[in-house]
């Protein structure tokens, strides 16, 4: 492990980051724009350095973007920066990928945009090695330190019949991805185009996998409901605030249908929904106790009151007591003030 002082125009991205299909979210930018500027620059980015000299970060693209835009606006003293730059022996193309991945999860939790393109991304660069590798030995070693990948000759055999899978993604990236949750990316990946556009707009992977199978109109073809309908059931699936359980519902609601109608199955849930929340708000208004009478109210308040001062007796400075005492003579006026008589507080 060294640290160098680095120039940011040779400071170049994670190798796997492609700029088109990963975007930057402006919002954390400019707040790490703001915290640069109240507490410096601080060294925690991770970099490599490769046989021929290239400076590649291995995470911190926000951080160096907002960096980027100080410098525009005339903070020169952060064109250079100071980071820990390691070998390329230690931080390998493999560990690369496993890290950039961990840090997109991180940066976009499960956009299905973003998450579907890291899955991509890691399936075809383990697939090339997988290609490559003539037993099991020679993947296991191609892949290295970086992957938490267990298996045998069996598995390795199988492994190039059928491909990478979602077992074998969540291995390498040692579990933290949950193997359902690639698989849905996986399965989102597999749909046509149009279908995978409207399932970007939903907020996680897993509710546009649902998304996803609810407008597949035939399983066996994979035949998609017209785009007027998948619209439709994505925007009432927004416009709803529908879960991922409540998508579900219309799945199994579709089945069992004879037209197998997207918009309907999802209509009767949200119908559902409604009722279920109405039903919950009259029984919160059923429940709520009766409101009190006047003497009610204003005994609790004042056991409230005695209450506090007696807590905060010891706290009370001579003239505090002084202008509380003064408040007790107020009281007893109005209380002998007939009410017609009561001008109310409120200043025109």
């Amino acid at each position: 492990m060294a640290f160098k002082t680095v120039k940011l125009e040779e400071l170049h991205d994670n190798p796997h980051r492609d700029p088109n299909a990963y975007v930057y979210n402006d919002t954390k930018i400019l707040s790490l724009m703001e915290s640069i500027g109240d507490t410096s620059f601080w060294e925690n980015l991770l970099a490599r350095q490769t046989k021929d000299g290239r400076i590649e970060l291995a995470y911190g693209h926000h951080r160096k973007q907002a960096l980027i835009r100080l410098v525009a606006e005339g903070l020169i003293q952060y064109n250079e920066i100071k980071i820990n730059v390691r070998r390329d022996t230690e931080l390998t193309n493999e560990m690369m990928l496993k890290i950039f991945a961990q840090e997109n999860k991180d940066e976009w939790g499960e956009d299905p945009r973003n998450l579907c393109m890291t899955v991509l991304q890691i399936r075809a660069h383990l697939e090339n090695l997988l290609n490559a590798s003539a037993t099991k030995d020679d993947f296991m070693k191609k892949i290295g330190s970086a992957g938490a990948l267990k298996m045998d000759d069996r598995s390795f055999t199988r492994m190039k019949n059928a491909g990478i899978g979602a077992s074998s993604i969540a291995q390498f990236l040692g579990d933290t991805w949950s193997r359902q949750t690639i698989q849905d990316a996986m399965s989102l990946i597999e749909s046509d185009e149009e279908t995978f556009k409207l399932a970007q707009n939903l907020p996680n992977v897993t509710l546009a996998n649902r998304f996803q199978r609810l407008v597949t109109k035939d399983k066996a073809t994979k035949e998609m409901f017209e785009d007027k309908v998948q619209q439709k059931v994505a925007s009432k699936i927004l416009e709803n605030s529908l879960t991922r359980a409540e998508v579900e519902d219309a799945l199994k609601i579709a089945e069992k249908q004879v037209e197998k109608d997207p918009v309907k199955a999802i209509e009767e849930v949200v119908e559902k929904k409604k009722a279920v929340a109405k039903a919950v708000k009259e029984k919160a208004a059923a429940e709520r106790p009766a409101p009190k009478e006047p003497i009610d109210k204003v005994l609790t308040v004042m056991e409230r009151l005695l209450d506090v001062v007696t807590r905060e007796r010891v706290n009370l400075k001579a003239k505090d007591i002084k202008r509380i005492k003064a408040s007790w003579p107020l009281i007893v006026e109005v209380l002998d003030t007939e009410p017609e008589e009561i001008k109310s507080p409120v200043v025109e």
